[in-house]
């Protein structure tokens, strides 16, 4: 069917800007497009797109779920998002428009004189070319809602036709009827929006009132061989089954745990073993570690197994000590990885029972512990490491961990930390133990010889980095004890022993500064402590042979430490031989070993006259202006403040690889390992932009016109990335600070 068949226009309203639709063959107007239009466009072809004509779109059901989805009838299409063209036809029949929407300028479509004078002869508008429109419009005629809007039109028309003989009567008529239609429809949307917002209001309270009655469906677990073979019998009731038992489980005690029978038995196994109800050539540390791990590595069901077998054996168990270590395990567990949100309240109510029945203070005083870690795991989620040795002992005595943090010059503070405390956490307690005001260019690192440290993420859990100095690297395959499967053991023994070597072995946290800023920053100077430890830092820097210096510079650093330690050089107390035996603490060690006479060298007692020589020169300043005038004089060299990272290259032929990379408050340097000569120096105003992979840290230099890509292969580019960015933010808000 052609437009010319059917008789429909598309005309605009200039009032409003709507689209309306007008037949000049019939004279009727209306707000929605009509079903023709679609149907005629669909069979000549007209739109290009048959997914974009609402008439083709049916709505259906989904069996298996329950969802609507829609299907297009010429394009063969499903799916589960209402079309476009859809909620385009809903939303105009949804708005109700003044009682005139036919424009003034376009001439009022009137009836056609036949079927008026059939009207006005009969009496009855059934056949009327209204009612013609809301089937073809597609409204729902055998709905009470459709039945009373018919109603309320043959009313309306029946005033309109005993009210007003004039030649526009029946375009009036026709109006008022499609006002009304627009107006019904949009009342009926607005009861069907309201309805399905309650339907999805009720399935949701009706999910989570499932979640919160949930229960567990228990294996069935039969008494003696026979039963458990042929199936005979009943299986044990809930009390029974979650209540001490002197052997072992045959099977998982949580129905949707029986494909991992083996797993749980063994888990048992472990269970009862550190328990002290199974006999063991292992210690309890052993086993606690070993099932710990295992646990992290499983499937989450498993780890549900684990607290509901602990509930089984501190139930009704007869014997303290047994009792006691089953609380120790709660404890463990909950410090290292969450139950499901389903076991969550099972522990939460059997906990509380515990609190309520038992006669044990010690089991009270570990139950109580239990109940308060239960919300902190479920917030955080799971560890990344075993609990250390250290941890285990403290968690067992219901104690927080000490946690020794050093500064450059070995002094060290002790912290009290529990196995949810983060990094950062860690950090502001530094910030507030130092009284630092200058924060943000301090940070924690894990450190191991001199000049061997890492910056830590401040997500991570500190205690999580304290176990990793301890455990291996968690395997999958990790040796299992006399009980575990052989192809656990299989698995260990084909382990490369390159695999096996954890590289440099970290053992303490090192509070320093990670941005490195010069005396020129305002915030800096604001802060004494702030200079206290950057001073700090840049002596231990020096001493430690990280930056190369010449004689000359050492010989004044050592003279300026002198003046910021002692004061004023005393000749009755700085004697000849006064300085020899601490010459180590002012002059770097690779000097040091310089013999005399040899490549420059000097002898102690050289060094001692030279120092102490300037030291007396140095007379009246103060130690603050001391400590100023080191770290004006270091903050020059090329190497100072940076982070040493050790990177493999590929792209500079005339260098090695793998090649040390610095980061500073300037920029970038690439530097010789051995030499520690600079080979590159990028400023940040030579940075275009950078990034990082697992395995990578990519930098881009150079300017809008002509860019260099650079990539490494590291596998710390997450810290070199984020140490790039606090240092280019810091930048940036010194610069807002001086407009």
């Amino acid at each position: 069917m052609s437009s010319s068949d059917h008789g429909w226009q598309e005309t605009t309203d200039p009032n409003t800007g709507r689209k309306y639709y007008y037949n000049k063959i019939t004279r009727q107007t209306q707000w929605t497009r009509p079903a023709e239009m679609d149907e005629a466009a669909s069979a000549e072809g007209a739109s290009s797109d048959p997914e974009s004509i609402a008439a083709n779109w049916a709505t259906a059901s989904d069996p298996s779920s329950g969802k609507t989805y829609y299907y297009n009838r010429v394009s063969k299409k499903t799916q589960w998002k209402k079309p476009a063209c859809l909620e385009e036809t809903e939303t105009t029949a949804a708005v109700s428009e003044p009682a005139k929407p036919v424009p003034a300028s376009t001439p009022s479509p009137k009836a056609e004189p036949e079927k008026e004078k059939q009207k006005e002869t009969d009496g009855s508008d059934s056949d009327s070319d209204d009612s013609s429109d809301k089937d073809n419009d597609g409204d729902e005629q055998d709905t009470p809602a459709a039945d009373g809007r018919k109603k309320l039109e043959e009313s309306d028309s029946e005033e309109d036709d005993s009210g007003d003989d004039s030649d526009d009567a029946p375009a009036q008529e026709e109006e008022n009827k499609v006002d009304m239609e627009q107006a019904n429809k949009g009342r009926m949307m607005q009861v069907r929006q309201k309805l399905a917002e309650s339907d999805v209001q009720d399935v949701k309270t009706k999910l989570e009132a499932e979640e919160e009655e949930y229960e567990f469906q228990f294996a069935k677990h039969r008494h003696g061989w026979f039963n458990r073979v042929l199936r005979l019998g009943n299986g044990f009731d809930e009390e029974r089954l979650l209540s001490f038992k002197k052997s072992l489980i045959k099977k998982a005690l949580l129905k949707q745990n029986r494909e991992l029978d083996e797993e749980a038995v063994q888990c048992f196994k472990n269970l009862m073993s550190y328990m002290g109800d199974r006999k063991s050539s292992k210690g309890p540390m052993e086993h606690v570690k070993k099932m710990t791990r295992n646990l992290m590595l499983a499937p989450a069901g498993l780890r549900d197994e684990a607290y509901m077998q602990l509930c089984k054996q501190t139930n009704k168990n007869p014997k303290e000590p047994s009792n006691v270590r089953g609380w120790e395990l709660f404890n463990i567990f909950l410090a290292t990885f969450p139950p499901s949100k389903q076991l969550k309240s099972y522990l939460i109510d059997y906990i509380k029972k515990t609190l309520e029945e038992t006669k044990w203070e010690t089991v009270r005083v570990l139950a109580r512990a239990a109940l308060e870690r239960i919300p902190r795991i479920v917030l955080l989620g799971q560890r990344k490491q075993v609990p250390s040795s250290l941890e285990i002992e403290n968690i067992k005595e219901c104690k927080e961990v000490p946690l020794r943090i050093s500064l450059v010059n070995n002094e060290f503070k002790t912290f009290n930390v529990s196995p949810y405390t983060t990094v950062l956490e860690v950090m502001e307690m530094c910030y507030q133990k130092f009284n630092l005001t200058c924060t943000s260019p301090f940070a924690l690192y894990e450190a191991a010889e001199v000049n061997q440290e890492r910056l830590l993420d401040t997500k991570d859990r500190v205690l999580d980095v304290l176990a990793s100095w301890e455990n291996d690297q968690l395997q999958k395959d990790a040796a299992d004890d006399e009980d575990a499967p052989k192809k656990g053991k299989k698995a260990e023994a084909k382990q490369p022993e390159e695999e096996k070597a954890s590289g440099i072995k970290f053992n303490k946290f090192l509070f320093k500064a990670k941005l490195v800023l010069k005396t020129s920053v305002k915030e800096v100077m604001a802060d004494p402590e702030a200079i206290d430890l950057l001073f700090m830092q840049a002596v231990a820097d020096v001493t430690s042979s990280r930056y190369p210096a010449n004689d000359k510079d050492i010989s004044v650093l050592a003279a300026l430490q002198l003046q910021a330690q002692n004061g004023d050089f005393k000749k009755d107390v700085h004697l000849p031989g006064w300085l020899v035996p601490k010459l180590d603490l002012y002059l770097p060690r690779e000097t040091l070993k310089k013999k005399a006479g040899k490549a420059g060298g000097k002898s102690e007692k050289e060094w001692e006259q030279l120092i102490l020589s300037k030291y007396a020169k140095v007379a009246g300043f103060s130690a603050l202006e001391s400590k100023l005038n080191y770290l004006d004089y270091v903050q020059e060299w090329v190497f100072y403040g940076s982070t040493f990272f050790v990177v493999e290259q590929r792209q500079f032929k005339d260098y090695p690889s793998p090649l040390t990379l610095g980061i500073n408050c300037e920029g970038v340097i690439l530097m010789h390992p051995e030499k520690k000569t600079v080979l590159e120096k990028y400023l940040f105003t030579d940075i275009v932009t950078w990034g990082h992979s697992d395995e990578k840290f990519i930098v881009v230099v150079g300017n809008i016109v002509q860019q260099r890509k650079l990539i490494f292969k590291t596998d710390e580019g997450k810290i070199m990335n984020l140490l790039i960015h606090d240092y280019v933010k810091f930048k940036v808000k010194g610069k807002e600070a001086a407009k």
